[in-house]
């Protein structure tokens, strides 16, 4: 695997050094390591297998140092008494029974906070975008955990240096400049007003609350209107991944784009053009992990499809976690990462073994069978992959995955390629109205469908207790199958 993936086993020793840092924090320790470790990759120039020793180290010790930085980045000390922060609303206002849930980022300093504020008619028209001034009490973020999931570590992975609570006298909007904030603070800022303006051009639809909550999800990336029974009815069927934004998603909307910029003979052009559309929608939803994975790979998709050369392969994936742990580091303990890698992972490696299960020449004479297998294939692949971490963190293994994912793909394409259709015809509302009715009707008609398979006796395997060591054990064992699975169907075209 490592001469064909090369990069994998760096990603693999970045990981390491990440995971590391969490107990090893010397930077002045690490740094002198590094510096031996690549003199010692010099001279061993001549000893290739000490060598690549030598590097894998190194690479371990660079993610001790990453992770040292981002958690220095997060260590304030905010003051015991009051003090008043200028901050900016970053994110959709979730609207809980007692207060308002708001992510804010602070203009000096670029602190990022969660804030807890007292629900009353003032607190509601709280938007994305609006500027607060609050004096209240900065805390630290609590440590709570629940099995496997640590409240603390998701905040950190997220960014988030403290938490704040305030009553309705200890805050007051007021335009704020954000000149003190990034050019990419702003530019995020900037797309996810966007996005809210698109959210608040769907209620105008007339969406009804459940396919609207849906269709937020699936199209722009907001969850927090899926109603908690709905999302626990996609979870029990295996469908939950519709509901995040991921490859799945974006290659769709790249299809699209190809359709209308995919010019043959300025494909230099055009595929920038794709690959700019692809990181506008990126910004568009917030950049959470799953969609900066999916949208670097379909970038290097694009790009390397201008010299004709294999494009999506273990190799890209590897690089493509290496840059985005090298700029977000605390990513590793994402759950959409993770998820995310593990089931493009398993993609990449089990797909053509599955593939070739059927004889090549029956595929090509039954064009339904070959979308059939093909989706099949895809689905176990991805289950491969992800079940391990689902059954880790969730506590459930779904048993029916594969009957939801022959419903849930085709019409989640469906609505996306309607969804797109009706932005699209703002200028004609009465074509933009018929588009509507039959959106929702698709959304209703998928959620009717996964309710009526977690309906099904035996949907769900709950109480499944796994430990951080047997989740390790599980994907060791997972990877000696594959090993077996390939020396059986050899020869095969070796991954890439």
């Amino acid at each position: 695997m490592s001469s064909h993936a090369p990069l994998l086993p760096l990603a693999v020793c970045l990981i390491a050094g990440i995971l590391l840092g969490e107990w090893f924090n010397e930077q002045l320790i690490a740094l002198l390591l590094l510096a031996g470790l690549a003199a010692a990759a010099c001279l061993l120039r001549h000893h290739p297998r000490l060598q690549t020793a030598a590097i894998g180290m190194g690479v371990v010790m660079v993610g001790v140092l990453l992770r040292a930085r981002a958690d220095q980045q997060l260590a304030v000390e905010w003051a015991e008494g009051r003090q008043q922060v200028e901050c900016v609303v970053i994110n959709e206002p979730v609207i809980k029974e007692k207060f308002i849930v708001v992510d804010l980022l602070t203009t000096h300093g670029h602190r990022k906070l969660r804030g807890r504020i007292a629900r009353d008619r003032r607190s509601e028209q709280i938007a994305l975008g609006n500027g607060l001034v609050i004096n209240t009490y900065i805390n630290k973020v609590h440590a709570w955990q629940r099995g496997h999931f640590s409240y603390q570590r998701y905040m950190a992975c997220h960014g988030f240096a403290g938490e704040l609570f305030a009553r309705p006298t200890d805050w007051h909007s007021q335009e704020l400049s954000l000149s003190g904030l990034t050019l990419l603070e702003r530019a995020r800022l900037r797309a996810l007003t966007w996005r809210h303006q698109l959210l608040q051009r769907y209620r105008h639809w007339g969406i009804g609350d459940e396919a609207y909550g849906i269709l937020a999800a699936m199209t722009l990336g907001e969850k927090s209107q899926v109603d908690a029974q709905l999302k626990d009815t996609y979870s029990q069927v295996g469908a939950s991944h519709i509901l995040a934004l991921s490859g799945l998603h974006l290659m769709i909307i790249y299809g699209v784009i190809t359709l209308f910029v995919g010019w043959r003979r300025i494909r230099m052009v055009s595929q920038l053009l794709i690959v700019l559309a692809i990181w506008g929608f990126a910004f568009l939803v917030g950049l959470a992990p799953s969609v900066m994975r999916a949208a670097f790979m379909i970038s290097v998709y694009a790009l390397l499809s201008l010299g004709h050369r294999e494009r999506m392969s273990v190799n890209t994936l590897a690089f493509t976690a290496i840059v985005m742990l090298a700029i977000r580091p605390l990513a590793v303990y994402d759950m959409g990462f993770q998820l995310s890698f593990a089931a493009v992972l398993a993609i990449l490696l089990f797909c053509p073994l599955f593939e070739s299960l059927v004889p090549a020449h029956v595929l090509q004479r039954h064009r339904w069978l070959k979308f059939l297998w093909g989706l099949t294939t895809v689905s176990l692949s991805a289950q491969v992959g992800t079940a391990p971490l689902i059954a880790y963190y969730f506590e459930r293994f779904a048993t029916y995955f594969l009957l939801a994912n022959y419903v849930v793909i085709p019409l989640a394409t469906i609505i996306l390629y309607l969804a797109l259709a009706t932005i699209a015809c703002c200028w004609w509302s009465g074509l933009q109205g018929m588009l509507v009715a039959v959106l929702s009707w698709f959304v209703l008609l998928m959620n009717h469908l996964l309710a009526a398979i977690a309906s099904l006796p035996g949907c769900t395997i709950d109480g499944i207790h796994l430990t951080t060591f047997g989740l390790l054990m599980v994907y060791v064992i997972i990877a000696c199958l594959y090993v077996l699975l390939r020396l059986r169907k050899a020869p095969l075209s070796p991954p890439r």
